[in-house]
């Protein structure tokens, strides 16, 4: 195990389509050094519009379909990258490792099998340049549940705050995180975000998603559709778990009778009230929440986040974070943590049967 400094960059594709990050770190896997770059990017319609057809036809044999979007996909990542790298390449001539996300499509744990579109061998060997990808698949040999998987990094990120701390990822799906005092660490996914919120925006006013919250703040909450939705049989799981987003698409058919503004109430209550009924799977008791994701820019989301948590509640950029980019964050830093062969993966964070590293290396052609 070499424990050393590295220049890594993360790209990240949100779980919701709407945009690809990139961020560059300077890291030894444990500890963080100087300022980061980034790049966000949104998805192009077209292409947005083509994964969600794709996951709902839930066919995910090596079709010429799948191919097809497998390889938009990468070409689309590259590009942003490329973009990144343009901006970037004086002040960072050299980059040691690119830690790669893809795009998650199929995740079943209990089948031990997670599926993502997005080629790391391709993006090797265009930017002639190591990448660590397919995180998942380590975990879930272990007995894992292929995630979360930054438990390690918020730890990096958070030294200096006092513990014990909560983060709160809001995004395509929720993800809670705990830290303790001595470094303890719980995590897990608290259940569908922003995704099937979005969808719903995008399929009955074309909108990418509830900007501002403001669809949802002149809307009523069906009280028993939010009941109905909250007793899905994931609520009930005991963690570690994690979410497939996919197995929530299905409950946008249960909406469908609400009205637009109705709808997205509905839905952002039931993002706030999961997070309620989360607190009761907790170890340890927080002192302070942190949100972050890009659910923290809907004003009606966070406001019913913070009237729920009855600890002091603050956003990521109050704390000086960079809130947009801290998943390619993540996989940068990961991607370093998995070259020294240091854990990514916890007991109780990904319920794994020894802490266990995780990655796959796809070096330059």
């Amino acid at each position: 195990m070499i424990i050393e400094q590295k220049t890594a960059v993360g790209i990240y594709s949100d779980s919701g389509l709407n945009c690809v990050e990139v961020a560059l770190l300077q890291t030894d896997g444990l500890d963080l050094f100087g300022e980061n770059e980034q790049l966000i990017r949104p998805y192009p319609a077209d292409l947005r519009e083509k994964v969600f057809n794709f996951i709902l036809k839930g066919d995910y044999t090596r079709t010429q379909e799948m191919i097809d979007i497998d390889t938009a996909l990468t070409d689309f990542h590259l590009s942003v990258y490329q973009e990144f790298r343009t901006q970037t390449k004086r002040t960072y001539p050299k980059i040691d490792v690119i830690g790669y996300s893809g795009h998650v499509v199929y995740h079943k744990p209990k089948e031990k099998i997670s599926i993502a579109l997005g080629n790391p061998q391709t993006l090797a060997n265009q930017t002639k340049t190591t990448v660590v990808s397919r995180f998942i698949q380590s975990d879930l040999k272990q007995g894992g549940q292929g995630g979360p998987l930054f438990a390690s990094y918020y730890g990096a990120l958070t030294q200096s705050i006092e513990k014990p701390l909560g983060i709160l990822s809001i995004g395509g799906i929720i993800t809670l995180t705990v830290i303790g005092p001595l470094g303890e660490l719980q995590a897990f996914d608290v259940g569908i975000g922003t995704a099937l919120l979005d969808y719903w925006m995008m399929r009955r006013t074309g909108a990418e998603m509830d900007f501002d919250g403001t669809t949802a703040a002149k809307g009523t909450v069906d009280e028993r559709l939010a009941t109905r939705l909250l007793k899905q049989k994931y609520y009930a799981v005991h963690p570690p778990k994690t979410v497939n987003k996919n197995d929530f698409i299905p409950l946008y058919s249960q909406v469908e009778g609400c009205s637009v503004a109705d709808g997205a109430a509905t839905l952002t209550a039931v993002i706030a009230r999961s997070i309620q009924e989360a607190r009761a799977y907790l170890t340890m008791q927080p002192v302070q929440w942190i949100i972050i994701g890009g659910g923290t820019y809907n004003p009606e989301i966070v406001r019913q986040i913070k009237n729920i948590l009855p600890e002091k509640t603050v956003l990521g950029k109050d704390v000086g974070w960079k809130n947009d980019t801290l998943n390619a964050q993540s996989y940068a830093f990961l991607s370093v943590r998995s070259l020294a062969g240091l854990p990514i993966s916890f007991e109780q964070t990904t319920g794994v049967n020894i802490p266990t590293t995780g990655g796959r290396l796809f070096l330059p052609e």
